[in-house]
C-alpha cells in the first residue's frame, strides 16, 4: 500500500531519478517519443547544453560574488556609518543595531539586541518616548525630536532621533529608528547663542547708535539708539539707502564717500550735520568700517551725537577768539600808549632838555671866562644834559622807533642795522616787492615778530648770519627769517611753554595769519609768516 499523501514530492538519489526518467520515457504516446537521431548529433547536442549549463553555472557564481561583496559593502556601510541604526519591534525590543549604535550607548551589540529599547532613556523623557513609540504603531509614519539618553556607564547625552514606522506583507511593524549625538552641537549652539546674547545686548545696549549697511548701501540692522537718532520708524529704516538720510544736495558725494570705502577697505571718519523729519538740525560723527560677513561685505557704522559737543566747540572757539581779540585789542592799547609816551618824551621832555642844554652853553660862554671853576662845573652839567638826552632817546626807541612810522621795510631795516651791533651776528635784509604798503596794525605786529625773532636768535642760536626776506604774494605779506644757528626741536619748545613763540603765533593768529617754525637740532631755524594784506577779525569793527 502506498502510503505516501498525495503531491508531496520524494526525494531521490540521481540514480533512481535517471531510472524513473527512463521508465517515463518507455511509458509515453508514440507521438510524445522523442524521434530517434544518430548518435554524432546527440552528442553534439549534449556538448552544447553542456557548455551552457558550464556558462550558467559561472554566471551564476559571479553573481553569487558580486552579492557577497554587495553584502559586505552593506554591513560595512550599516556597521560603521556616523549615525546609529537600530530596528525595533512592535514590542519596542531592539531587533537589529549598527557597531555606531552600539558604541554610541557604551554597550555590546549582542547585549542590546532583544533589549527594550525605553529603558535606554532617560527618566525624564521615557514617557514622552512610550508616547510617541505608541503613536507611531498606531499612526504608520514618520516622527522625529530630542531625546536624552543614558549610556551603560550611567552618564547621559542627547541625541536627534528620526523614526519611520513600516508595515511588512504580513502586517508586522518595525520602527526603524536613527540616533545622532547632539551633545558637542547643543554645546556649541549654546555658546552661540550666549555670545548671540552678548552681542545683542552690547549692540542694543550702547550709548551711540550701530548702523549695519551692505553692499548696495541698503541699511540691514541698527539699534534702537540708531532709531532714536534718525528720527524715523525701523521700517522705514528697512527700506532706506544710508546715502538717502543725507539732503539731496549731498547725497550723490555721500554714496561715492560709502562705495569708495567699500572699494578701498579703509574706514574713515566724517562729521555730518542731519536734519530730522521733526525739523531739528543735529550733528552725528559716523565712524565707518567695512567688514567681512560670510562672502558678503557689509559697512559697519558707529554713529555719535556730537551736538553738545559742536555747540561747547563753538562756544570754546568764541571765547578763545575773544581772548585773541582781548589780547590784541590790549597790545593795540599798548602800542598806542608807548606810541603816546614816546612822543611826549620826545616832543616834552626832549625839547626842555635840549632847552637846558643851550641854556647851560650860554652860561658857558657867558661867565667860563670870569670864573674858571664855573667853566669845570658848567661842562659837568653839560654832560649830564647829554646823558638824560640819550637816554630819551633810548626809551623813545624802546617804546616806539622812529622808523616804524616810515613803513615795514625801513623799520627791520633799522632792526637789522642795530642787531650787528648787540650780537656780533650779521643781518641782510631782501626785499622782493618794493611796494609793500600796510596799515599801522599790521605794521606793528610784524616789527614786533622781527624784534622777537631777533632776540631769540641773540639769546639762543649762537648764529653767525640772520637773512631776513620781506615779500607780498598776492594779497599777503610773507616773511622768512631764516639764521644757521643751532636749531631746536620745535615739539620739545611748545611742550617748554616758550611765551615768546606762543606771542608771535598769537599776533599772527589776531590778524588771521599764521607762523610756521622750521627747525631741528644744529641745522639753524627758519620762521615763516604770513599775514593777509586785508582782514577783519571777527566780532571786530573795521576800525579797531
Amino acid at each position: 500500500m502506498n502510503n505516501k499523501k498525495p503531491g508531496k514530492v520524494e526525494r531521490r538519489s540521481s540514480a533512481n531519478l535517471r531510472a524513473a526518467v527512463e521508465d517515463r520515457l518507455s511509458h509515453s504516446p508514440p507521438e510524445t517519443a522523442l524521434p530517434m537521431r544518430p548518435a554524432e548529433e546527440l552528442l553534439h547536442i549534449l556538448q552544447v547544453h553542456q557548455i551552457e549549463l558550464e556558462m550558467q553555472n559561472e554566471n551564476l557564481r559571479q553573481t553569487q560574488l558580486e552579492l557577497e561583496e554587495s553584502r559586505d559593502r552593506y554591513v560595512n556601510l550599516y556597521d560603521f556609518a556616523p549615525v546609529a541604526y537600530l530596528t525595533l519591534n512592535h514590542q519596542g525590543l531592539i531587533s537589529e543595531i549598527n557597531l555606531t549604535g552600539a558604541g554610541l550607548l557604551g554597550v555590546e551589540r549582542q547585549k542590546l539586541i532583544k533589549c527594550r529599547f525605553a529603558q535606554l532613556i532617560a527618566n525624564s523623557d521615557r514617557e514622552r518616548w512610550n508616547g510617541c513609540f505608541q503613536d507611531l504603531l498606531i499612526n504608520v509614519g514618520y516622527r522625529s525630536g530630542e531625546v536624552r539618553l543614558q549610556r551603560g556607564d550611567g552618564s547621559t547625552f542627547l541625541a536627534q532621533m528620526d523614526c519611520v514606522c513600516q508595515q511588512d506583507e504580513d502586517g508586522v511593524k518595525r520602527v526603524r529608528t536613527v540616533l545622532t549625538d547632539i551633545t558637542e552641537r547643543k554645546r556649541v549652539e549654546a555658546k552661540m547663542q550666549a555670545s548671540e546674547e552678548k552681542f545683542r545686548a552690547i549692540f542694543e545696549g550702547t550709548l551711540d547708535g550701530v548702523v549695519l549697511v551692505d553692499d548696495s548701501g541698503m541699511i540691514v540692522d541698527f539699534n534702537p539708539v540708531f532709531v532714536q537718532q534718525s528720527g524715523l520708524s525701523p521700517e522705514r529704516l528697512m527700506q532706506t539707502r544710508i546715502w538717502e538720510l543725507r539732503p539731496t544736495d549731498q547725497s550723490e558725494r555721500a554714496k561715492a564717500r560709502f562705495f569708495s570705502v567699500l572699494e578701498t577697505g579703509t574706514g574713515g571718519v566724517a562729521d555730518v550735520k542731519y536734519k530730522k523729519p521733526d525739523g531739528s538740525v543735529v550733528n552725528f560723527e559716523f565712524r565707518s568700517t567695512p567688514i567681512q560677513i560670510g562672502n558678503k561685505r557689509y559697512m559697519q557704522s558707529i554713529v555719535r551725537d556730537i551736538t553738545e559737543h559742536k555747540s561747547r566747540e563753538l562756544e570754546l572757539r568764541n571765547y578763545q577768539q575773544l581772548l585773541r581779540d582781548m589780547a590784541a585789542n590790549s597790545s593795540a592799547l599798548r602800542e598806542a600808549e608807548s606810541k603816546r609816551i614816546a612822543r611826549e618824551l620826545h616832543d616834552e621832555l626832549g625839547q626842555l632838555l635840549t632847552a637846558l642844554r643851550m641854556d647851560i652853553s650860554l652860561l658857558r660862554i657867558e661867565f667860563s671866562e670870569r670864573d674858571p671853576s664855573l667853566k669845570a662845573k658848567i661842562q659837568d652839567m653839560l654832560l649830564l644834559v647829554d646823558k638824560s638826552i640819550q637816554g630819551v632817546r633810548d626809551v623813545t626807541v624802546n617804546l616806539r622807533p622812529a622808523a616804524l612810522n616810515m613803513g615795514i621795510v625801513p623799520a627791520i631795516a633799522w632792526l637789522c642795522d642795530e642787531f650787528p651791533g648787540r650780537t656780533n651776528t650779521s643781518c641782510t635784509l631782501r626785499v622782493i616787492n618794493e611796494s609793500v604798503a600796510l596799515d599801522d596794525a599790521r605794521t606793528v605786529a610784524l616789527f614786533r615778530i622781527v624784534q622777537e625773532s631777533l632776540t631769540n636768535i641773540a639769546r639762543h642760536a649762537q648764529a653767525t648770519r640772520v637773512e631776513i626776506t620781506v615779500e607780498q604774494s598776492g594779497e599777503d605779506i610773507v616773511l622768512k627769517i631764516h639764521d644757521d644757528g643751532k636749531g631746536f626741536d620745535p615739539a620739545i619748545n611748545s611742550s617748554n611753554k616758550s611765551f615768546g613763540l606762543m606771542g608771535m603765533r598769537e599776533r599772527a593768529i589776531a590778524l588771521g595769519g599764521e607762523v610756521i617754525i622750521d627747525s631741528a637740532p644744529s641745522q639753524g631755524t627758519v620762521i615763516f609768516v604770513r599775514i593777509p594784506i586785508f582782514y577783519v577779525c571777527p566780532g571786530r569793527r573795521i576800525d579797531d
